[in-house]
């Protein structure tokens, strides 16, 4: 034990915590992004599921963890990173054990009480939620979601948002269902509770029925059907009539090149908590829809829906994700792409871009007074990554007054 202790700490641990404490804005990049941390990509571990949170003492937390064929053994945590001078430097703070694929999120942002939701490990696995009562520092307090269906160790999520609305919280995820093919299988379902009860009490949670990928949902005019579609990854979204709650999923498919289009679609579905299920509502148009995208909606001014997300810009490249965009709704269903925030910077050419760069499942929070801000963390596979997807930093970047950013038409709401 301990040789393996002592094989693990200087080749994993140690660089990477030594790593945390020097964080800091990235010196060759014309990006303006902050390095939260670093993986050394010859250790096959990469850095995925950020999420991020303000605190009342004005305090930045970010959560991550880790996959890859060097990422070993059990238990799989959470790591929480902290900055104390407003994103500038990170610090490595602590990490919560058997927490996965997790968003953080609080009730009350004058509080120091913060939730992480997600599942105990990397799936299929058990919902898993845990608390802090000291601004994230210690995690002592966690459960184990349970559910009224046949299992309740076969869910795969991402870091999406929690919607807090009317007392209750939502939260989408994905049951993974036999034979278990990654995209094809999962099954959308939502967690909701009464957030006047504990909710680390796992019996107040309720679990709608799950909700398979129906192929008769795509329109007859798509021809021939992109294969192996499915969804995963959704965002619980409150609709503009504001009692309608929405599940907007990311759209999974392997394309061709007569459906190359669809990278930029995402499936609605609506939630009836009186019969406990979702239902099929639209396939819209949402650039970037399929890969991992977050939505907001800015309640104090613009009352427009927001998300970061990753347009298919390039022809038969449905898995781009080295360019990064500010897109906006009125309607929740209706997506125009506004700025484009992050894009490759490295001198690589198309090819090699697409294959080696990625600033992608961006989570991020509105800032600053009347939401005048944004701030994010990036899953960023980034100078020297092996892949777009195998991800070797994690970063952060601020977007300055974004409503400065948007382009209105003549039907759009007036500010």
């Amino acid at each position: 034990m301990f040789q393996m202790f002592n094989l693990i700490i200087p080749s994993i641990i140690l660089p990477l915590l030594l790593h945390s404490i020097l964080s800091k804005p990235l010196t060759d990049s014309t990006l303006n992004l902050n390095e939260i941390t670093w993986s050394w990509e010859k250790t096959n571990i990469f850095i995925g599921s950020p999420s991020i949170l303000r605190l009342q003492s004005g305090e930045i937390i970010t959560s991550a963890d880790r996959f890859g064929s060097g990422f070993k053994g059990q238990p799989r945590n959470v790591s929480i990173f902290r900055s104390q001078d407003n994103g500038n430097t990170w610090n490595f703070s602590t990490w919560v054990s058997n927490q996965y694929w997790s968003n953080l999120f609080q009730l009350d942002t004058t509080s120091n009480d913060i939730y992480l939701l997600g599942t105990s490990t990397d799936g299929p696995a058990p919902i898993k939620i845990s608390k802090s009562i000291d601004a994230g520092y210690t995690w002592n307090e966690t459960t184990i979601i349970s559910g009224s269906i046949h299992s309740n160790i076969s869910y795969e999520t991402g870091p999406t948002p929690s919607l807090l609305h009317n007392q209750m919280i939502y939260r989408a995820v994905e049951r993974l269902a036999p034979p278990f093919r990654w995209g094809i299988d999962y099954q959308a379902v939502v967690i909701y509770a009464n957030t006047s009860f504990n909710l680390l009490n796992k019996t107040r949670w309720i679990v709608t029925k799950p909700l398979p990928f129906n192929p008769k949902w795509m329109p007859a005019t798509w021809i021939p059907k992109p294969a192996a579609a499915g969804f995963l990854e959704g965002n619980m979204v409150l609709g503009p009539d504001e009692t309608t709650i929405y599940n907007i999923l990311r759209f999974n498919f392997h394309g061709n090149k007569e459906t190359h289009f669809l990278g930029n679609k995402a499936i609605v579905l609506q939630l009836n908590t009186t019969a406990n299920e979702l239902k099929f509502d639209s396939i819209i148009d949402l650039p970037g829809g399929h890969t991992k995208f977050v939505i907001r909606r800015d309640d104090v001014v613009t009352k427009m829906y927001v998300t970061l997300s990753n347009p298919n810009t390039i022809e038969n490249a449905t898995d781009q994700r080295n360019v990064l965009s500010l897109c906006t709704s009125i309607d929740m269903k209706h997506w125009k792409e506004q700025s484009v925030i992050l894009m490759d910077d490295t001198g690589l050419n198309e090819i090699d871009s697409l294959k080696y760069t990625g600033f992608h499942y961006v989570d991020w929070q509105f800032d600053g007074k009347n939401n005048q801000d944004i701030i994010m963390s990036v899953r960023t596979a980034y100078r020297g990554a092996v892949s777009y997807h195998n991800s070797n930093r994690m970063t952060y970047k601020k977007i300055v007054d974004w409503k400065s950013l948007i382009k209105y038409d003549v039907k759009d709401v007036e500010l």
